[in-house]
């Protein structure tokens, strides 16, 4: 029994890292999507899709990883605190985007990526410290401060390098640029999943024995719909991502609208 708990804790984790990847991505493409509008003021849809994308899709790697821990009693949350958690991440990168957006194409744009990742961390962070606080475990939950010290330094360099690999003009510019940002997505995704079991560990979850709110939102409920139905979404708003990117680019070639080809008139020599 206790090799298939491991088990089940592994695909858990490596299911949240996938979740995680797919919305970096995602969140990803939807900005370079707005840096490349004629202003931010233009490009504002892409940037709220890319601030939705990564909170959704963070948000639920998180409480995937959270279910992933070895409980040995059942994990719960409070409708009120998911009902609050829930828009929060919609919202909570939105710096982030906006940060990274702004600096793409500038001299100091490097420095704004790095900054854009850091400010990705802190949401992570607030997100993860969000879903320990629904979770209503008790004893109580007191977090070791050097722990969490070390979790924002993980996460802070880890996204911030994410962020550069994926949307730094140099890189864009290179003929590898696919998978830079496939590397990129990849390396977000587990530095994110690392710094939530650092996290966990910071709170002492593993001297925990309750959950307060096991019967109002079941964890396995709400792990399927992180697990199931938040990666389906990510991948039809990729899809639609990857149709609206080929359009554009048959545009800029003048797919759309091929210039008419002249008749050449011949002349009818006169008999």
């Amino acid at each position: 029994m206790p090799d298939a708990d491991s088990d089940f804790s592994v695909l858990l984790w490596a299911l949240g890292a996938f979740v995680a990847a797919l919305a970096l991505h995602l969140g990803q493409g939807w900005t370079r999507m707005a840096a490349r509008s004629t202003s931010l003021r233009h490009g504002w849809r892409a940037l709220l899709l890319a601030s939705a994308v990564l909170g959704l899709g963070l948000t639920s790697a998180l409480e995937l990883g959270m279910q992933a821990q070895p409980f040995a009693f059942p994990v719960g949350y409070r409708w009120l605190a998911v009902a609050v958690l829930v828009p929060v991440a919609l919202v909570a990168c939105l710096p982030a985007v906006w940060v990274a957006a702004a600096g793409a194409g500038k001299a100091y744009g490097n420095t704004m990526l790095l900054a854009a990742g850091a400010l990705l961390a802190v949401a992570a962070l607030g997100l993860q410290g969000g879903w320990v606080w629904a979770a209503g475990f008790r004893p109580g939950v007191l977090w070791r401060v050097e722990l969490v010290a070390a979790a924002a330094v993980l996460l802070v360099i880890g996204l911030a390098l994410a962020q550069w690999m994926a949307l730094a003009p140099s890189i864009q510019a290179s003929a590898r640029r696919a998978l830079w940002r496939a590397a990129a997505a990849a390396l977000g995704a587990l530095v994110l999943m690392a710094g939530q079991q650092v996290m966990s560990i910071a709170a002492g979850l593993q001297v925990q024995t309750v959950s307060n709110f096991s019967g109002e939102i079941p964890g396995t409920v709400l792990s399927l719909v992180c697990g199931v139905l938040v990666p389906l979404a990510l991948v039809a708003l990729m899809l639609d991502l990857w149709l609206r990117r080929h359009q554009r680019r048959r545009h800029s070639h003048g797919d759309f609208n091929p210039k008419p080809r002249r008749k050449r008139r011949h002349k009818v020599r006169a008999l």
